[in-house]
């Protein structure tokens, strides 16, 4: 067989005719059996292409837009699952770029995505962001980072889209401020280009965004696509 020198190669090239198989066919099937738009997901399929393309730059662009647009699937099993399939391709674009520790933190929200899909829906996911912020506002940074993490998953199970979407982008914005208290302007970088996805503005961070977060914000927005 051709293949057979090349084993390591051939079973990567396997696994990329399965993999578009289930993103390309698979998938949109189960999005008009769930009443879903499968457009819905075109800014996830680029993202995935570039990926495998090792566009990794122009991947987070478009899988940044995708964390979003998971957000008009009402559905929580289908919402949860593509959310988690956006955080894998987000891994493997940053371990593409060479940053291994925020690929693994993406990975670490493919699987609480996945867990949170076998559990029922949080009673108050609310409090989970309001914990977030107390321990944000009493200076607990490392504390803080964590519970916001876990926000972005429990956020999950409020079930109006509306107030799911503006919780989610607050805790973006939290989770920016968090990272600029610990010094790490990249990962506000990171934030705060992926609200920008969703809000061309910045305005949901701006109330609260101490002046040196204001600043990065500002460059976000001079130099976003």
């Amino acid at each position: 067989m051709v293949c057979l020198p090349l084993f390591a190669a051939c079973a990567s090239i396997h696994e990329g005719v399965a993999r578009t198989w289930w993103t390309q066919v698979v998938r949109p099937v189960k999005y008009r059996v769930g009443g879903v738009d499968p457009e819905i997901r075109a800014n996830l399929s680029h993202g995935q292409q570039d990926v495998e393309a090792m566009n990794y730059r122009d991947a987070l662009v478009a899988l940044n837009r995708a964390v979003w647009d998971v957000e008009l699937i009402q559905g929580r099993s289908l919402r949860l699952a593509e959310l988690a399939e956006v955080h894998e391709e987000l891994g493997y674009a940053y371990a593409g770029l060479g940053k291994a520790d925020v690929a693994q933190e993406h990975r670490r929200m493919v699987v609480a995505l996945t867990d949170a899909s076998t559990r029922d829906p949080a009673p108050e996911p609310s409090l989970t962001l309001a914990r977030a912020k107390d321990a944000y506002a009493a200076a607990r940074f490392r504390e803080a980072l964590n519970v916001l993490r876990a926000a972005l998953v429990d956020l999950e199970d409020v079930s109006d889209r509306e107030t799911r979407v503006h919780q989610l982008a607050e805790a973006r914005c939290y989770l920016a401020f968090t990272y600029f208290a610990g010094e790490d302007r990249e990962r506000v970088g990171d934030e705060l280009r992926r609200l920008a996805a969703l809000d061309g503005t910045l305005s949901t961070c701006t109330p609260e965004a101490p002046p040196g977060v204001r600043a990065l914000m500002a460059d976000v927005l001079g130099t976003r696509p």
